[in-house]
């Protein structure tokens, strides 16, 4: 079974371009650019991983993490630098992504 991974980001391009830069064989990449749309779908077929932007509208990174699953595994992404957060992510990433470091995250959860 492939590796599910759903990205949410509220900018369309950065969607594009995760899904570009990381869609493999053995992964199943689908983004959301609106978190609201994104909690529906993670509702009703969890991700096994879960990227995440955290200035979004309508629910926010931590927001959207809170009410998702705690069996996923999550990510939150922001350009803030020194982001802190009560949430347990598995690792808060910065902004611009680290395509390398992202490739090991993923690379992780594929074995």
């Amino acid at each position: 079974m492939p590796l599910k991974i759903y990205y949410v980001d509220d900018e369309p391009e950065l969607c594009e371009l995760f899904e570009d830069l990381f869609s493999d064989s053995g992964i199943v990449i689908t983004s959301f650019n609106d978190s609201q749309i994104a909690l529906e779908k993670i509702t009703l077929e969890p991700p096994d991983l879960l990227f995440m932007d955290f200035r979004m509208p309508s629910l926010n990174g931590v927001e959207l993490a809170k009410k998702s699953s705690p069996e996923i595994k999550k990510f939150l992404i922001s350009g803030e630098n020194n982001l802190k957060s009560d949430y347990p992510f598995e690792r808060i990433l910065s902004k611009p992504l680290d395509t390398v470091l992202i490739r090991e995250i993923i690379k992780t959860y594929l074995k």
